[in-house]
């Protein structure tokens, strides 16, 4: 029981605050261009190629945030040209993701 008064609760909050805060960083500028939602560094998409506008092709069941190598499946190497949206569930060209920083 005294190993209760050792924790501290508040410093615990921060340092997960702050983990997120960095994780979150990387993808700023990235949403989905139907809805709005954007992806976290925890996003997962799969490298199967099952009901989507992408042309068929053997997927290799890759899991990974397919932001963090601009579509390019790194186990098999398939370059995505669609993404589907985790939150409405729509596929988009993966371009289209990207928000233009050039004002137009």
């Amino acid at each position: 029981m005294t190993y209760l008064l050792l924790k501290d609760d508040k410093a615990a909050d921060q340092i997960i605050a702050d983990v997120l805060d960095e994780e979150e960083e990387g993808l700023n500028g990235i949403r989905c261009p139907r809805c709005e939602w954007r992806p976290s560094s925890s996003s997962r998409w799969c490298c199967e190629c099952v009901d989507g506008p992408e042309p068929p092709f053997d997927g290799c069941g890759m899991v990974w945030n397919t932001f963090s190598t601009r579509g390019r499946c790194p186990r098999c190497s398939h370059q995505w040209r669609f993404t589907s949206c985790l939150r409405c569930h729509e596929w988009s060209p993966h371009d289209a993701w990207y928000e233009r920083t050039d004002g137009r």
